[in-house]
């Protein structure tokens, strides 16, 4: 038992040595603070060109993820040059510390975080705009954020990520997507009998939602493009290694999405949605097989912004990540948007 103990403290130890020797210089700059509300202790990073007054507030995925993955990223590194990027570790994600209950895992919870996080960054900065940007997970609690009048006048616009406004229609799309592929697998005769054992599992499994099941149908969308069209341009190796965030935070999507409190599947926003009439974008990859394209078009047409001022974006050659399957794309309708509306 005591060599086990001293063999994990060695490993413990090259990853933090790994963590010293390649991040020093990426994290630092910019502005470090947290944000502690319910039992939760929210770690924020301001980085990027805070003079602009103009500020994007990052809504990670997961739920669970990091947001302090993505501030070191080439693309959204470029993003900074020109406005103030606002990214933090949502309750129970990444970084976040405290010892936040069960019971707190909640939509409801997450939004009053983030309305916290405005607010704080509002009276920091004496900001002239800010922008919400939902990716995936984020683009659910961001959703439900602005279905508030009182919220929604505090944004100037908004930008929805391969998001998750609508799990009730989601969650059966990419089940079908994953069969869909499969069977295109199959007719090619690759690895048939493999994927014919999924589809079957498919078919007798309803519920992904359980932890199990989760990451069978992770492995099956990442098996076969539907995270990342090119699996070249996944910087899952990047932000284990050269992140503060330990190399096992992802493991947190699980523990959340777990929780008995925490009944994300039966979420749609878009009956509602017609409350946002803010400056909207919808940005989506046209190969996504977590969140499918159909539900851009959901997106779009459920908005009650005016016609003048909502924006549909598919990314043809993109899955669920189009920030960095397709970069200077995305940094193109991102710049064009907020230059519009700020």
């Amino acid at each position: 038992m005591k060599k086990q103990f001293i063999f994990l403290a060695i490993i413990l130890a090259l990853f933090i040595s790994c963590d010293d020797m390649f991040l020093n210089e990426e994290f630092k700059g910019g502005d470090w603070f947290y944000l502690e509300n319910d039992g939760a202790i929210m770690p924020v990073w301001v980085r990027g060109n805070t003079s602009s007054k103009t500020f994007i507030v990052f809504l990670h995925g997961g739920p669970g993820n990091s947001g302090m993955t993505y501030a070191v990223s080439s693309t959204h590194k470029k993003l900074q040059d020109d406005y103030a990027l606002v990214y933090y570790d949502q309750r129970g994600s990444g970084m976040a510390q405290g010892n936040p209950k069960p019971e707190t895992f909640t939509v409801d919870q997450f939004v009053e975080d983030l309305d916290k996080i405005i607010a704080l960054i509002s009276h920091k900065y004496n900001c002239r705009s800010i922008f919400l940007l939902g990716k995936s997970w984020g683009g659910c609690f961001g959703t439900a954020y602005l279905l508030d009048s009182r919220r929604q006048n505090k944004i100037k616009g908004w930008i929805e990520e391969d998001g998750a406004h609508n799990f009730i229609m989601g969650i059966p799309l990419s089940r079908e997507w994953v069969k869909g592929k499969a069977q295109e697998k199959i007719n090619n005769g690759s690895n048939a009998g493999y994927w014919q054992k999924e589809i079957n599992w498919y078919n007798n499994n309803p519920d992904l939602f359980e932890t199990d099941n989760l990451l069978r149908h992770g492995k099956n969308l990442n098996d076969l493009n539907g995270i990342y069209l090119n699996p070249d341009n996944d910087p899952g190796n990047f932000f284990s290694f050269a992140s503060p965030v330990p190399v096992f935070y992802q493991l947190t999507t699980l523990y959340i999405s777990n929780n008995n409190k925490f009944n994300a599947k039966n979420i749609d926003y878009s009956p509602e949605m017609y409350k946002i009439t803010i400056p909207s974008m919808i940005l989506w990859g046209r190969y996504d097989g977590t969140l499918p394209v159909a539900l851009a078009q959901n997106a779009y047409d459920s908005i009650g912004t005016a016609q003048a001022d909502k924006y549909i974006h598919i990314f043809e050659n993109s899955g669920h990540c189009p920030s960095f399957e397709e970069p200077e794309l995305w940094l193109n309708r991102m710049r064009e948007f907020v230059e519009k509306y700020k």
